[in-house]
Order: C-alpha cells, then sequence, then structure tokens
C-alpha cells in the first residue's frame, strides 16, 4: 500500500512540475505527501465527481508550490563511514579509543660502569 502511495505522490509531483516547468527533483516530496492527504481527504468528501478535475488541478498547483533548495552536483555517498569521514574535515582525527599498541622507542643499549668507571657495552 506505501508503495501504491509512493507512486501516486510521484505521479503528482510529475504533474506539477509540467505546470510550473521545473524539474522532479527540485519538488519537495514531504510536501507533496501532506497535499495528497488533504486533496484525498476532499475527495472523498466531495459527491460530485463533475468537480473531480478541478479539485485535482488544485492540487497540482499546491503540490508545485513548495520547493527544496536544489545543489547541482550535490551527492553523498552510502558509505557511512566515508561520509563521517569527510564531513569531520581533514584537520580532524577518529574518534573513540586510541590505538592500543604503539611502536615503543628504541631501547638504550645495555652498559655497566665497571669499578675502575669504565662502561661496558654488554649487549
Amino acid at each position: 500500500m506505501h508503495m501504491i502511495a509512493c507512486c501516486l505522490i510521484r505521479l503528482a509531483m510529475l504533474g506539477a512540475c509540467r505546470l510550473v516547468k521545473l524539474s522532479v527533483e527540485q519538488l519537495s516530496f514531504a510536501r507533496a505527501l501532506t497535499e495528497t492527504r488533504l486533496f484525498l481527504r476532499t475527495l472523498l468528501n466531495t459527491p460530485d465527481t463533475d468537480i473531480w478535475a478541478s479539485i485535482r488541478e488544485a492540487h497540482l498547483s499546491c503540490c508545485a508550490q513548495y520547493r527544496v533548495r536544489y545543489k547541482l552536483g550535490r551527492q553523498f555517498s552510502r558509505d557511512l563511514q566515508e561520509y563521517r569521514r569527510k564531513t569531520r574535515g581533514p584537520e580532524k582525527g577518529s574518534r573513540g579509543r586510541k590505538c592500543k599498541y604503539t611502536a615503543s622507542p628504541t631501547p638504550k643499549p645495555e652498559t655497566h660502569k665497571g669499578l675502575k668507571g669504565q662502561i661496558i657495552l654488554l649487549s
């Protein structure tokens, strides 16, 4: 049922964009959903079938009023980790725990001081 409703709303958006000569992606789906609910409620409450065409035209003109801010070429990756990495920016690192294993500094050679003060290298 939801798929049928989604297709009907998309058809209404297609008719609305033809009225105002816009692209379908420039119209708001959420607002078209609200207008379609009002359209169906009005349609069911009107017994006269002669004015259904005028009600549909009013519905399409209402759907054409609501536009979204459209930016050409704006796309986000579906990979959630890649999206997070891009939104954090290059200067911010990853959140969470730090790595357990870090490279230890090079150990100093083992030495021993003799009785006369000389340094003896053991390793």
